[in-house]
């Protein structure tokens, strides 16, 4: 039997983005299966296209390669060129001999890179899975973007997805989705590709509350001209914790990923806002992984509003799944399958929506008030459960791959 997984999509590996952490932990999901795992992903290192065999790297036993990142929306249209790069480079490396199944995240151009992928695994009998974990709304300020990023979306998620072997789906939405178009489906959220056992590396933060959110909300350089199209609602939570300090609660909210003028380009008319919270807020700007998760691990909670739909629905937040990894809890809304993984007063706590901020800032003022003792038994909590280490969802992946190899190709 084949042992080697081709893994290849929209990704920065290992941990340049959600993405790349996402398929590196479910590396190490295959690597304890059985399988050698080849990643085929994408950088911004790279500005042409070149030969894959020149953009070899290693992290942790895996070989990666990647394709330039798009800067342009034409870039996007090169699918034929990137394809027949790859085709060639697994041959010429004798890699295709070896592969025994095929995941693909995304697509590393126009979807129609994914449809020329399944056609060619087919012939050679070997398996695709679709590795899907969202389904966006494209929202920005370029029009014609728009449209062919929402055209190309559609096509990938209603048609190309339903093409494929099985679905690996983030969420139970997903899953729903496909399931109910006959496609064999199995969830898996954001996994931790490191058991964390790391309570004697967190600090006592005396009366002071430190929370953290970690992300780029919007583009940097341009303004939000509708702030309900935010994923991550950064503009609420300044107004919560606003809101809380002038009610009376001690806390430092440490934010990395942008600036403190890059936030004010994006959402000029929370300068008051920013000002007014002063110390209590404070923008560390781009931070690589690991400062990002020393930080985390630091923070009594990490926080993150987010408005319910498709968008947060069909998803799932690595920022959740990482912050309880860590040890440390989460403040959160009601969106995706959080509901399933956590526990109310245990790894985190679920705030109402700020629409309704009385009920909202009553939510946020409990938690601020908790003493560390009981933050100290809530991050021992989060690291016990392993709730997303990887490992504990070993058998499960491996009875989906043995049930989609064992259908016949169609």
């Amino acid at each position: 039997m084949k042992k080697t997984v081709l893994y290849i999509g929209n990704f920065s590996f290992p941990l340049g983005n959600a993405a790349g952490k996402r398929v590196y932990a479910n590396g190490k999901l295959l690597k304890d299966i059985g399988y050698d795992v080849v990643f085929v992903g994408m950088s911004k290192e790279f500005i042409s296209l070149k030969p894959l065999e020149e953009t070899k790297k290693k992290f942790d036993e895996f070989a990666y390669y990647d394709f330039p990142y798009p800067n342009k929306i034409f870039d996007w249209l090169n699918y034929g060129k990137l394809f027949s790069e790859l085709t060639r480079f697994l041959a010429n490396e004798k890699i295709l001999d070896e592969i025994g199944l095929v995941i693909y995240y995304g697509s590393p151009s126009l979807s129609l890179f994914i449809t020329k992928l399944i056609k060619f695994f087919r012939k050679q009998n070997i398996k695709v899975i679709a590795d899907c974990v969202d389904w966006l709304t494209t929202k920005t300020n370029n029009p014609l973007f728009d449209i062919v990023k929402w055209a190309d979306n559609t096509y990938q998620k209603a048609y190309v997805n339903k093409k494929a072997n099985g679905i690996i789906a983030i969420s139970s939405y997903l899953s729903d989705y496909y399931g109910k178009n006959d496609c064999m489906t199995v969830i898996i959220p954001p996994l931790s590709p490191v058991e964390y056992c790391i309570l004697d590396q967190k600090s006592i933060n005396n009366n002071v509350t430190i929370l953290s959110y970690a992300g780029l909300p919007f583009r940097k350089g341009q303004l939000v001209k509708d702030l309900s199209k935010l994923k991550d609602r950064i503009d609420k939570t300044v107004i919560l914790l606003h809101q809380a300090k002038i009610e009376g609660c001690e806390f430092i909210f440490n934010v990395y990923g942008f600036t403190k003028s890059e936030y004010l380009i994006a959402i000029p008319n929370h300068k008051k806002y920013i000002d007014e919270l002063a110390d209590n807020i404070v923008f560390h700007g781009h931070k690589s992984n690991e400062e990002v998760v020393k930080n985390i691990i630091k923070s009594d909670f990490t926080i993150l509003i987010r408005d319910v739909n498709r968008d947060t629905t069909a998803g799932f937040p690595t920022k959740i799944s990482e912050s309880i990894s860590c040890g440390t809890p989460v403040i959160t809304t009601r969106t995706s399958d959080l509901g399933e993984y956590i526990i109310e007063g245990e790894n985190g706590f679920f705030i109402n929506n700020t629409d309704e901020m009385e009920y909202a800032v009553s939510d946020i003022k409990k938690i601020l008030c908790m003493n560390q003792v009981e933050i100290k038994v809530m991050e021992k909590k989060c690291l016990d459960s392993k709730i997303f280490y990887y490992k504990n969802y070993v058998n499960k992946l491996a009875e989906f791959i043995s049930k989609v190899l064992e259908e016949r190709v169609s």
